[in-house]
């Protein structure tokens, strides 16, 4: 695949934030996990607060938003290539929902997106152990 071809693909991931939002600062862990603090609204997170989506595995991904937030995404099943090859998602309204179809790059097979939830990295703390925050 051309590097021209790749690059057009990539368009609607591609934003610019003019005066993007920051979550107020949580207080306790339920106030943390509020999915309206994350930008997600309705299933969806609009285009333009999406940095980045990384598929750990081939079912669960971390989407880097704007203000340093981050949202675990869950397909609905097992979508084989997704973290190697990429995606290509054609957004409807410039938002990214649950219910999404991805492509998968090289095969073109087809995933569907099932949560969009906050997502928290665990902390490590001196002794090596993971705790979650």
């Amino acid at each position: 695949m051309s590097v021209a071809r790749l690059l057009v693909l990539s368009l609607p991931f591609i934003s610019v934030v003019h005066g993007a939002a920051v979550p107020p600062a949580a207080s306790t862990d339920d106030e943390l996990h509020h999915a309206v603090d994350w930008q997600v609204n309705n299933g969806c997170i609009q285009n333009y607060q999406i940095k980045r989506v990384n598929f750990v595995d081939n079912s669960t991904g971390i989407m880097e938003l704007t203000g340093n937030r981050k949202v675990k995404v869950t397909l609905v099943n097992a979508c084989s290539g997704i973290r190697q090859d990429g995606y290509v998602h054609k957004p409807v309204n410039n938002k990214f929902c649950e219910g999404d179809v991805l492509r998968v790059m090289r095969s073109g097979g087809v995933c569907v997106v099932d949560t969009l939830e906050p997502y928290v990295e665990p902390e490590t703390d001196n002794s090596g152990d993971t705790t979650q925050k």
